[in-house]
């Protein structure tokens, strides 16, 4: 199992001051640096032991982040960093840099959010999380595959506080996400979370421990004994549950890191000795052996200007600062605009600074918001500029302002370059999270960081990067459909679709119903009341008690996971309990708790996150909430779909879908002439596929024949091995690859493409789309095979999911100017996959169906015709 070594950054970095003996250490020129000395030792130690295949180090941001948002006063009696330990936070991420560990940090968000969100998608996928912190708060994340270390030191000495599910149980009787209902009642002084006044931890412990969670508390409230209690908790009833989304960390922060970016890599120790010699860490450098190693002459040492203010830098000339609305009023805007380069920092929705360079010239502007009493002076200013179409804008990342200008009341248009999308289709497995990554990516030189020095780069950036579109073939894909997707997605995330809370509600009252007969008939098969959460409790339950049959156990206990317990599916009548249990668990927290927590209560929608460059394919996605997962066929799902429902009675939902788009690309990219044949003839490409490997006729074939051929057209596209396919069908591996290779004879000229498209990739280094959207394979370079294997199947893949996901962002694009076009009021408000959802006035239902199959069906000349289908419906099931 893979494992990913996450750090808290800020938390260990903390502990390492406060809690050492060489917080004040200094080098011979008076630089502190004994917090980045105490860090490394703990960093380098739980390195050397949990030898982990991934690492990040997450860092809290100086901004407010949306928790302040929901309680003004959310740390406000923390005290600031001392001056000692603030100026080694540069000094210690310039050693991060050098030892090649990746430093993530997001405006907006605290590295607990990070971390969370790390170990959500790390776990789904299979890795075992260490989470390295100080900060007890990380205990709610443990789970099965995420566990938490809390370094000591004594006498010297570090070792570590180990949490996994059981630990946690232990020490306080509870699962790791029930401690996040006892920190609701009980607050958090640190962190000035109010909690309810009166109520300890042993009180909220209690409490916890006898009705399950905070809405078992006040569902119940009539149960509590004590007068006195009941009423603190009657009379903080509001704060406990505002108390709970102040604690409770975040797992779907927006960030675009891939596997690739927090990959364990080998630094170079030339360059981590020049940075440990300036720090003076003589005894690191032995332990790490590089006293051997020569170093550079004259290194320049990156972080030896930290001390300046911003008054000392030097800003570039003619730079105008803006503080006061009076300066905002009276500033004179050129009379002719051309060009206008944009920076901007804006976080939990609000602008805080912006600055402007008009055309190529050597001056600018920077404009501070200090708040919201300044926005309307500076969009009396500014909002012609912003609406001019003839006015070309430069920016990094512009959704953000985009969807800011739009929640104020200002029309953004006239976007003529966004650096992030260039730099995202230049090298699509690379993440440019600032414009200094994008400037570094095309320039291979450095500049300062700061707003100004960013903003004066992007006139050389934004040159680089249309040089480099078109010599990869890629500005018509850019100019015509990625550039207007910026602005569409952010009227997508403004206008925002529609739940109705009372229904999922319902959906959640009865998910508790089962969930309770589930935990009844777990524990009467058990013979005992256990805690189900606990993987060793339920190991010991399984294999001990019940002596079902395991594989041997090991330190860590036996394990129970999804795997296993499939394997275990009829060896017992507590499995299928056990089963549905962790799926009805997980649905209720993420679609129904999830859902509901996610509902703006003043536009009774949900507002999704769109990112336009989170996959290397060219497929959207989206978080908070991820609505591209919503379940679909299980009837559970189709009651949570049923909560998603037009803007009002007047209005409907129209969904277009794609029919097998991914399979039409494959035959037109093949040109295999039975494919090609099937799709113009409007025939089941699955019956089809059956009748050819099973050589029947079309009356002939089973619903278990076309099933397996529907796996097979499927997994050839996803690249599927023989071992995957008779995972997938329940066959024998030998059955498996005698399906495969009879389909091949079948479809000669998908065989071919299979063949020809991996020697390509090997050749060129990259494959594209037929929109010339290229996705660069260093995988197919490796010296180990399984990593030139999954190069393989993603040069299988990519050119046939990437053009997929091109021809529906020009199907998007195509449709939401239609609409515009003629001036209808029904709104593009989702895609999802292959489909696109328009919240419809139904008296254009008809035109808006009749739009949607011209503009999709017409997005793209394949060899074959692109056929959707459509349907309408009062909420997102359209099959009540």
């Amino acid at each position: 199992m893979k494992k990913l070594l996450i750090v808290d950054g800020n938390s260990i970095i903390n502990r390492a001051y406060y809690a050492t003996e060489t917080s004040f250490m200094k080098t011979a020129e008076g630089l502190y640096t004994g917090a980045v000395y105490g860090f490394l030792n703990i960093f380098l130690k739980y390195l050397e032991e949990d030898d982990p295949d991934y690492i990040a180090v997450c860092f809290d941001v100086k901004h407010p982040t949306f928790r302040h948002e929901e309680y003004e006063e959310y740390k406000a009696t923390r005290k600031g960093m001392p001056d000692e330990l603030a100026a080694q936070m540069p000094l210690l991420k310039e050693l991060l840099h050098a030892f090649n560990v990746a430093v993530i940090e997001k405006m907006g968000y605290e590295a607990d959010d990070l971390i969370g969100t790390f170990c959500e998608k790390a776990s789904s996928k299979g890795m075992e999380c260490i989470v390295l912190t100080g900060d007890r708060d990380s205990l709610q994340l443990v789970n099965e595959r995420v566990v938490v270390k809390l370094p000591v030191t004594k006498g010297g000495r570090t070792s570590a506080e180990f949490y996994d599910v059981d630990k946690v149980y232990e020490k306080y009787g509870v699962t790791p996400s029930q401690l996040i209902d006892v920190k609701a009642l009980m607050g958090d002084k640190s962190d000035n979370v109010p909690g309810i006044a009166g109520v300890g931890e042993k009180t909220a412990l209690s409490l916890i421990k006898e009705f399950g969670s905070l809405d078992g508390i006040y569902e119940n409230i009539d149960k509590i004994s004590k007068p006195a209690l009941k009423k603190k908790l009657e009379e903080g009833k509001n704060m406990a549950y505002l108390s709970r989304k102040l604690v409770t960390i975040m797992k779907e922060v927006p960030l675009e890191i891939t596997e690739e970016d927090i990959k364990r890599k080998e630094y170079d120790p030339v360059r981590v000795l020049n940075v440990l010699n300036k720090l003076e860490f003589r005894s690191i450098i032995k332990r790490l052996k590089l006293d051997q190693v020569e170093p550079e002459a004259d290194v320049v040492f990156e972080t030896e200007n930290i001390y300046k203010d911003i008054e000392e830098m030097t800003l570039p000339e003619e730079v105008v600062v803006l503080t006061g609305i009076d300066d905002i009023a009276k500033m004179q805007l050129p009379e002719k605009i051309d060009i206008l380069y944009i920076t901007y920092t804006l976080s939990n929705n609000e602008l805080s600074e912006i600055n402007f360079r008009f055309d190529n010239s050597s001056g600018g502007y920077t404009v501070a918001l200090p708040g919201a009493l300044f926005v309307p002076a500076f969009l009396d200013k500014f909002a012609a500029v912003f609406e001019s179409e003839s006015i070309k804008k430069v920016m990094f990342d512009a959704k953000p302002l985009i969807l800011w200008l739009k929640q104020n009341g200002c029309d953004f248009k006239g976007l003529y370059c966004d650096v992030a999308v260039c730099a995202y289709l230049s090298d699509s497995n690379r993440k440019s999270n600032s414009i200094t990554d994008v400037y570094r990516f095309y320039t291979s030189k450095e500049i300062k960081s700061g707003s100004l020095n960013e903003l004066f780069a992007l006139e050389e950036i934004q040159e680089y990067a249309f040089r480099k579109l078109e010599e990869d073939g890629q500005t018509k894909l850019f100019k015509d459909v990625e550039l207007p997707l910026v602005s569409i997605l952010a009227d997508l995330e403004y206008t925002g679709f529609r739940v109705n809370p009372d229904i999922l509600e319902a959906v959640g009252r009865d998910f508790e119903k089962r969930i309770n007969e589930l935990t009844g008939l777990i524990h009467s098969y058990a013979g005992k009341v256990f805690n189900i959460n606990s993987p060793k409790q339920l190991g010991e339950v399984l294999f001990e008690d019940l002596k079902l049959e395991s594989k041997k156990k090991t330190k860590t206990g036996y394990s129970t996971n999804v795997e296993v317990l499939e394997k275990l599916y009829d060896a017992h009548p507590i499995i299928p309990c056990i089963i549905e249990y962790r799926q009805n668990t997980k649905l209720k927290s993420t679609y129904i708790d999830g859902l509901l927590s996610a509902i703006n209560h003043m536009t009774g929608r949900v507002h999704s996150s769109f990112n336009q460059m989170a996959t290397a394919t060219g497929r959207l996605s989206s978080t908070e909430p991820n609505l591209q997962n919503l379940p679909i066929k299980s009837e559970i799902g189709r009651h949570i779909r049923r909560a998603f429902e037009p803007r009002d009675e007047n209005h409907i939902l129209i969904d277009a879908d794609y029919s097998q788009i991914e399979l039409r690309v494959l035959a037109h990219i093949s040109q295999d002439s039975t494919m090609i044949e099937a799709f113009r003839n409007n025939e089941d490409i699955h019956t089809v596929t059956a009748t050819k490997v099973f050589n029947v006729g079309l009356e002939d074939v089973t619903y278990e024949m076309r099933s397996k051929a529907k796996a097979v057209n499927f997994g050839i596209i996803y690249g599927i091995s023989e071992y995957g396919l008779s995972r997938d069908l329940n066959i024998s591996f030998y059955e498996a690859k005698q399906l495969k290779t009879d389909y091949l004879k079948k479809y000669p000229g998908v065989d071919a493409y299979m063949k020809d498209i991996v020697e390509s990739a090997r050749k060129l280094g990259y494959v594209t789309t037929l929109m010339g959207r290229r996705r660069y394979l260093p995988e197919l370079a490796s010296s180990n095979s399984q990593i030139r294997s999954f190069g393989e199947r993603i040069a299988l893949n990519t050119p046939i999911q990437g053009t997929a996901a091109d021809i529906i962002k020009i199907a998007m694009v195509k449709v939401y100017n239609e609409l515009a076009r003629r001036k209808l009021s029904s709104k593009l408000i989702l895609q999802v996959h292959d489909e696109l959802l328009i919240d419809a006035l139904k008296e254009e239902k008809e035109e808006v169906i009749d739009l949607l199959k011209d503009c999709m069906e017409n997005a793209f000349e394949l060899s074959v015709p692109l056929v959707v289908s459509i349907d309408t419906g009062m909420n997102f099931d359209f099959n009540e």
